[in-house]
């Protein structure tokens, strides 16, 4: 009996010990801690409800999580009185949920989203779009527009045409200009045809 019980208290030892050296093996992994949720925005819905969409701080970067969002819709993220934006701003979006983001700001922005891949990605925004004392930024997601081309008219086709061949409606005979010019005094006048002279007085 007593070996049975020192035979259990050998094997607790061992296991105990086990688990205690897989956490110091090089190929062991520690999961990475999840960062906590934060409020630093106001963000509200499009038909002036609260939006509940996560923000969390990765490093310096203020990240808006979007992950849940498909199809189309907007928020709008407001700076609360008092406080600054931070210095960098992503919006996490999973690929293919969406086709592209719309960021309206101090200037605006069109973010396209990858189809690739299954892991959320964090899309960071451009220092551009806002300033330290922005009021909101609107943030819109949905498909990429399509835009129709204009129809291109075909080129006429004429068939083949001689180099030699004149265009419609072009004669081969120059036209000689009208002219009301009189005719010149050096033209010679044939006989017969001079107007006759009057004949002079008598006594002349």
């Amino acid at each position: 009996m007593k070996a049975r019980l020192a035979l259990l208290v050998v094997a607790c030892v061992a296991l105990s010990a086990c688990s205690t050296m897989s956490k110091m093996w090089p190929f062991h992994q520690k999961s990475k801690p999840v960062p906590p949720p934060v409020h630093e925005l106001n963000l509200v819905n499009a038909d002036g409800s609260e939006a509940t969409y996560p923000q969390l701080w990765v490093r310096n970067t203020l990240v808006l999580d979007l992950t849940g969002v498909s199809g189309a819709g907007a928020v709008a993220a407001r700076l609360p009185e008092e406080t600054t934006w931070p210095v960098r701003v992503a919006l996490r979006v999973r690929p293919g949920s969406v086709e592209q983001l719309e960021v309206q700001g101090e200037e605006r922005d069109v973010l396209p989203v990858t189809k690739d891949g299954v892991k959320p990605i964090d899309i960071t925004l451009a220092h551009s779009v806002y300033t330290p004392k922005t009021a909101a930024i609107y943030i819109s997601w949905g498909t990429m527009p399509v835009f129709a081309a204009a129809p291109v008219a075909p080129a006429p086709d004429h068939g083949f045409v001689s180099p030699q061949q004149l265009p419609p409606g072009v004669s081969a005979t120059p036209t000689e200009p009208a002219t009301n010019e009189p005719t010149s005094a050096s033209g010679v006048i044939p006989p017969g045809s001079a107007p006759a002279q009057p004949s002079p007085p008598p006594g002349n």
